[in-house]
């Protein structure tokens, strides 16, 4: 594919209106349920039934024994006490959260917990996680907080930036990473829900299995069938 003139592909900047548009086109309920929310914890969440109610998709996961189990969700939320058993117990679900987001970057991993701010565990968790919010919580509050992710994670322009600085760390040529920005862009404003064009240019470049972990796990988003409906 390379070379090609610059000016000839597009650039994600043309998707930085697409997210607002498709929010106002689409009830939130339609969102909510979109989302693909897994919670990891050994207790049973206590804002489960109330959320449900509110239309989330919410799956509940006592703890990991690898971040492969979250790899088809699009969120979690990860307590940071009496999980992480199976990484480093010292820092608990902290230990999660930061295997998750070197794995899975384009993931939106919230920490909560009900432990002291200055635990080794929350401590740990700030330094990883996307979000942080206290186990206790109103629901108001959560509900707040989870309708401004999914609208994140809706967002085709801002979770490219975080896929394209995860290829970055990931050290991949630069002509690859614009390749892939290209068939991403056309992707999305071809309403092209298969990602058959950057697909086929995953098939022509050579990249890392972790970095192709990454633009595999972008494109996986169940929140892009709805954009795309």
């Amino acid at each position: 594919m390379w070379p090609k003139l610059l000016n000839s592909y597009r650039s994600v900047l043309e998707l930085r209106d697409f997210a607002r548009i498709t929010r106002s086109s689409k009830p939130q309920k339609q969102l909510r349920a979109a989302a693909r929310i897994a919670v990891i914890d050994d207790e049973k969440f206590q804002a489960f039934s109330n959320l449900t109610s509110y239309g989330y998709n919410i799956t509940e996961l006592p703890d990991l024994r690898s971040v492969s189990e979250v790899e088809n969700f699009d969120i979690v939320l990860c307590d940071l006490m009496g999980v992480g058993n199976n990484f480093d117990k010292s820092i608990g679900g902290a230990s999660i959260i930061g295997e998750i987001k070197r794995n899975y970057p384009t993931k939106f991993v919230v920490a909560y917990s009900g432990a002291r701010a200055n635990s080794n565990e929350s401590a740990a968790a700030r330094e990883v996680a996307d979000e942080f919010i206290k186990k206790d919580a109103d629901i108001s509050k959560w509900v707040e907080r989870l309708d401004e992710i999914i609208h994140t994670v809706v967002d085709p322009y801002q979770m490219w930036l975080v896929a394209r600085q995860g290829l970055i760390d990931n050290e991949i040529d630069i002509r690859r990473i614009i390749e892939l920005e290209d068939a991403y862009v056309r992707s999305i404003a071809n309403k092209d829900k298969d990602f058959s064009y950057v697909k086929k240019t995953l098939g022509k470049i050579d990249l890392g299995g972790n970095a192709k972990a990454i633009v595999q796990g972008l494109i996986s988003s169940a929140i892009f069938a709805l954009v795309f409906s």
